[in-house]
């Protein structure tokens, strides 16, 4: 298992882009399981679970979402 904090942070959409398809092929091939932090949407497009965390009153829930709804959150950080 490997894990990444936002590893695509200062990457552009290309580079997002050639991240996620390496991350899915490694995953594919070797069968090791990324678990990665992100605001972009590449590696949400290629993730096979994406988990919501929702920070309340001091207190953070973790929730199982679909892709759309994970879509739905990284396009609304996005810098208008």
């Amino acid at each position: 298992m490997v894990i990444f904090d936002e590893v695509d942070a200062n990457l552009d959409a290309q580079y997002r882009t050639a991240v996620a398809g390496l991350l899915q092929s490694i995953s594919d091939t070797a069968g090791t399981q990324f678990i990665c932090t992100t605001f972009r949407p590449e590696i949400v497009h290629v993730a096979d679970k994406c988990y919501g965390v929702l920070f309340r009153n001091k207190n953070s829930t973790i929730n199982c979402v679909s892709t759309e709804q994970a879509l739905d959150f990284v396009e609304g950080q996005a810098p208008k």
